[in-house]
C-alpha cells in the first residue's frame, strides 16, 4: 500500500527547516501525521521574512531539503510553502449567495458566497492568499460557525482577506521550484503555527496567538474555531539579540550564542555577581560581563514587543473577544521568563505553545518538539485538515517564467464539501 507523504518548508529569517511526513491513522482510528524526517539549515539572503537574495536562499532551502530527504529516505516532489513578511496584509469582506430553499446551504453556495467576499480591490502589485470565513449568516440567523445545510433563502459570509505583493510571492516560490519541486499551496505561517499550537477549546472561546520568530512577530487572533485577525510586526528574535550585540559592543554572531545560554527576561532572577566570558570588538576581545545587564537589554526589547502586541489587540477592536488568552510560539518564547513577561503586561492567560503537544503529530525528533518549529508541523498538520475543511480557497499561484507571472497555474476553487 503507498503511503500518502506530505512536505512542508518554513522559510524563516534565522533558519529554514523542511519537514517529510506521512498520514496514518492513530490507536482511536483519527487522523494524524507521522514525521518522517527533516533538515534545518540557517536561512540566508532574507530579511524579516523577505528574500533579498534568491541565489543565497535557493541554496539554503535546497540543503535543507536534501537533508530532510536524506532522513526521511523519501522524494520531495512537492510541498506546502509557509509565507510570511512585513509584505503581508489583511482586510475583512463580506459574500452573499442566494439559497435554494428546497435543500438548505451547500458547498456550492459557500463557495459562491466567499467568491463574492473576493471580489475586492486590491492594488496592482497584491495577490490574494487567502479568503477564509470567519463566520456565516443564513437569513436573520447570525455568528453560525457551519452553515451546511441550514435552510433559509440568502447566505452571508464575513471573511477575512490575506493578501501579498507579487514580487514577494514570485521570489520566494522560485526559491522552492527552482530545485524541481511543485508547490501544493502557499499558507500564511501564523495560520500554520495556529495548527499545530491551539486548542479547539482555545480557538473556540477566542485566543490570541504570536508567533515570534526570528526577523518578525506573527499575530494571528482566533475565535469561534474562525480566524478574526492577523498581522505581521516587525519585531522578532534578531531584534534582541541585535539590542545584546549594541550593548557589549560584540559581534552579532557571539551575542546570538549569549542570548541563548545566558538569556532571561527576569533579570531579577540573576544573581547580581554572576558573570559571562564574551568575544567583544576592540583590543581587549575578551571582556566579562553581568548576566543580569545582557538579561535587562534583553526584558526591555520584550517589553517592548508585549507592549506593541497590546497596542496591536487593543486597536484590532477584538481585545474583548480573546478569553483563553495569548499563546506564545516560534524561537525567542523559549527565553525563560518569557511568560512572565507577557502576563504582567498584558494582563491575561499566557502559555508556551509547541508542537509536541498536539495529539496529531507523531515522530518529532527531539529538535523539532521546540516551539521554534511550530510553523512547518502546522504545515503538514494544514495539509492533512484540508479534506476537512468546510470550505477553502486554495492559493492563485504565481509562478514566475519566461519572465511573465501566471496566474493560477495549478491553482483552483475548490468546494471540500459535498453538494
Amino acid at each position: 500500500m503507498t503511503r500518502e507523504i506530505i512536505a512542508a518548508v518554513d522559510v524563516g529569517t534565522t533558519k529554514i527547516c523542511a519537514l517529510v511526513g506521512t498520514v496514518i491513522h492513530d490507536s482511536l482510528g483519527n487522523l494524524a501525521i507521522r514525521v518522517l524526517g527533516g533538515g534545518v539549515t540557517p536561512s540566508r539572503g532574507l530579511r524579516r521574512g523577505v528574500v533579498m537574495d534568491v541565489p543565497e536562499v535557493t541554496t539554503a532551502i535546497g540543503e535543507a531539503l536534501e537533508s530532510a530527504e536524506q532522513e526521511s529516505g523519501e522524494q520531495i516532489t512537492s510541498a506546502y510553502l509557509g509565507i510570511a513578511g512585513n509584505h503581508i496584509a489583511t482586510s475583512n469582506s463580506a459574500g452573499i449567495s442566494p439559497i435554494d430553499g428546497r435543500h438548505g446551504v451547500t458547498g456550492n453556495d459557500m463557495q459562491r458566497a466567499l467568491e463574492g467576499a473576493r471580489a475586492v480591490q486590491i492594488p496592482a502589485n497584491r495577490q490574494i492568499i487567502h479568503v477564509i470565513a470567519r463566520h456565516w449568516k443564513v437569513d436573520e440567523q447570525e455568528n453560525i460557525q457551519q452553515p451546511l445545510g441550514i435552510l433559509g433563502s440568502r447566505l452571508e459570509v464575513d471573511a477575512h482577506i490575506v493578501t501579498g505583493t507579487i514580487n514577494a510571492i514570485n521570489n520566494l516560490a522560485q526559491c522552492v521550484l527552482a530545485h524541481g519541486i511543485d508547490i501544493d499551496e502557499l499558507v500564511l505561517e501564523p495560520l500554520a503555527s495556529g495548527e499545530a499550537v491551539l486548542t479547539a477549546e482555545e480557538r473556540q472561546m477566542g485566543v490570541v496567538m504570536a508567533d515570534l520568530g526570528g526577523g518578525t512577530t506573527d499575530l494571528a487572533l482566533f475565535r469561534g474555531n474562525g480566524l478574526w485577525h492577523t498581522e505581521v510586526l516587525d519585531v522578532g528574535g534578531s531584534h534582541m539579540t541585535n539590542d545584546v550585540a549594541i550593548g557589549l559592543r560584540a559581534p552579532f554572531e557571539v551575542a546570538e550564542e549569549l542570548k541563548l545560554r545566558y538569556g532571561h527576561l527576569q533579570p531579577e532572577r540573576i544573581a547580581a555577581d554572576e558573570q559571562v566570558w564574551a568575544t567583544v570588538f576592540g583590543d581587549k576581545p575578551e571582556r566579562t560581563f553581568s548576566r543580569r545587564f545582557i538579561s535587562q537589554i534583553l526584558q526591555a526589547r520584550a517589553e517592548e514587543t508585549a507592549e506593541l502586541i497590546q497596542t496591536r489587540i487593543a486597536k484590532s477592536s477584538y481585545g474583548n473577544m480573546v478569553p483563553a488568552g495569548l499563546v506564545l510560539t516560534g524561537g525567542a518564547s523559549q527565553l525563560p521568563g518569557a511568560v512572565d513577561l507577557f502576563r504582567r503586561i498584558l494582563r491575561m492567560p499566557v502559555r508556551i505553545g509547541s508542537p509536541v503537544d498536539h495529539p496529531a503529530v507523531h515522530g518529532l525528533s527531539r529538535e523539532l518538539q521546540s516551539p521554534a518549529f511550530a510553523t512547518a508541523a502546522g504545515l503538514l498538520l494544514w495539509a492533512l485538515y484540508e479534506d476537512a475543511r468546510a470550505i477553502h480557497y486554495p492559493m492563485q499561484r504565481m509562478i514566475p517564467e519566461n519572465g511573465q507571472i501566471l496566474d493560477k497555474v495549478g491553482g483552483w476553487l475548490k468546494s471540500l464539501l459535498p453538494d
